[in-house]
């Protein structure tokens, strides 16, 4: 009796943190917002098609001309800005931060008190219903649907890594884990499934796009089947060999995680990328005539380029 006593005391006693939160810490934690909330989740997708869109677009406009460099700079520009974001931000909210200096707290079953040199705030569990944890973070969110307020407690700002446990415990009892999920559920079956029927689907994809980056330089590759001048279809075949290696590299990202898959994708995608690389032998030496309408073989191999 006297040891369950015990044990339901330790239970009860606060977990006390002590910190200054870093600008990483707080970039981390504006990312698992925006992974675990349908506003975040509708904005990373959004730039991603956004993203796409654009390149393909970009690539395709300039498929007969060699003088948009402009619009090449823009959208690498516009996607390293919207990268970029959650970093920016962190930065304002760090400025904030820096300026209350360490942040003293604790943390037990009636709710999260922190203590700065300037201030002192309690926040009550039903403030939060649910929370993230991350290598370096727990990442408390707000009831709403965009999770609009969010707390920040680092696991290096408790003194024993045993508290780390007892912190998670008190979390996992008053909030639901946003990102919980167990290995061997129907959920987490389903969606292992659905990543490697993508990935496969998208090394499909890339292994197509190099067929058509090949058959779109056939006639200029084989001057004695197909004399004279050509079309240049060079620049259009290297776009399809730049969207054939953008699948590829969405195949390997869709399994990063999954062991076995990560093997098996990671042997189909160099047999997909060595035809690749057998397209760009060939499309290679055409590439400098990027900007010309019309190409030529010449009997030593060369590539001539013609403009009518």
């Amino acid at each position: 009796m006297a040891k369950g006593r015990k044990t339901e005391t330790v239970a009860e006693r606060p977990v006390e943190l002590a910190y200054r939160p870093t600008v990483g810490e707080l970039t981390s934690a504006l990312r698992a917002r925006a992974r675990n909330t349908g506003a975040g989740r509708f904005q990373r997708r959004a730039l991603i098609w956004t993203s796409a869109v654009s390149a393909v677009g970009a690539l395709l406009s300039s498929a007969g001309s060699g003088r948009r460099v402009p619009l090449y700079v823009g959208l690498v520009l516009f996607a390293a800005f919207m990268t970029a974001v959650p970093w920016l931000q962190a930065r304002r909210l760090h400025r904030l931060a820096e300026r209350q200096g360490d942040i003293c707290g604790t943390v037990d079953d009636t709710g999260v008190r922190l203590t700065t040199a300037h201030s002192s705030a309690g926040h009550d569990w039903h403030l939060y219903s649910r929370y993230v944890e991350t290598p370096e973070l727990f990442v408390l969110l707000s009831a709403d649907k965009s999770a609009v307020g969010f707390a920040v407690l680092p696991k290096r700002a408790v003194a024993d890594p045993e508290e780390v446990d007892r912190l998670r415990a008190v979390l996992d009892r008053r909030l639901v884990r946003a990102d919980a999920e167990a290995p061997g559920s129907p959920r987490s079956r389903g969606r292992a499934v659905g990543r490697g029927a993508g990935s496969v689907g998208l090394l499909l994809l890339g292994l197509l796009l190099f067929f058509f980056a090949f058959a779109a330089v056939r006639h200029a590759t084989h001057p004695d089947r197909f004399p004279g001048i050509q079309n240049n279809t060079a620049p259009m075949s290297a776009v399809m060999l730049g969207l054939g290696a953008l699948a590829v590299a969405g195949a390997w990202w869709l399994v990063r995680r999954m062991t076995a898959m990560r093997i098996v994708t990671a042997v189909l995608a160099v047999l997909v990328l060595l035809a690749g690389g057998a397209v760009l032998y060939r499309v290679g030496p055409m590439l400098h005539c990027w900007g010309s309408d019309r190409i030529a073989r010449e009997p030593a191999g060369a590539y001539v380029c013609h403009d009518f």
